[in-house]
């Protein structure tokens, strides 16, 4: 008997501990972050404003150099018009440290066009050409009287 509720708890404790929540992964996220801003801002440019992010492949939970945002269109009670495409494909990729360049692909027609490529400053640079800067703690406490 011993046996079986020792086998029953190891089981049981190896199916809690396999759903746990992975945790997104720090460099993902930054990737995410700077791909998901490019997507949106070609999106609202091109007024392109009714699709939404469907599915990212790979997932967030590791770095990866090159990722694929797919992008659904959402219908709309105003019009019965569907849009010519009812996905759009990304492929957002983080050529350097700094660098990133954003695709959209056809995986119908086998084509890839790119869009956009940015490269972000260096962080020394950046925080000289920020607009504003947070106050010092030390500027920000009372003073004693």
């Amino acid at each position: 008997m011993k046996t079986i509720t020792m086998t029953f708890t190891l089981c049981l404790s190896l199916g809690l501990l396999a759903c746990q929540p992975q945790k997104p992964n720090a460099i993902a996220q930054q990737q995410n972050f700077i791909c998901s801003a490019l997507i949106d801002g070609f999106l609202k440019s091109q007024k392109l404003t009714h699709y939404q992010l469907w599915k990212v492949q790979p997932t967030l939970y590791s770095a990866s150099s090159q990722r694929l945002y797919i992008y659904r269109a959402q219908s709309s009670n105003n019009m019965n018009l569907l849009p010519y495409q009812q996905k759009l494909h990304f492929a957002c990729e983080q050529l350097s440290a700094r660098q990133f360049q954003l695709k959209l692909s056809d995986p119908q027609q086998g084509n890839t066009v790119a869009q956009l490529s940015i490269e972000l400053p260096e962080p020394l640079q950046l925080k000289t050409i920020t607009a504003f800067s947070l106050p010092d703690q030390q500027k920000t406490q009372p003073k004693q009287d």
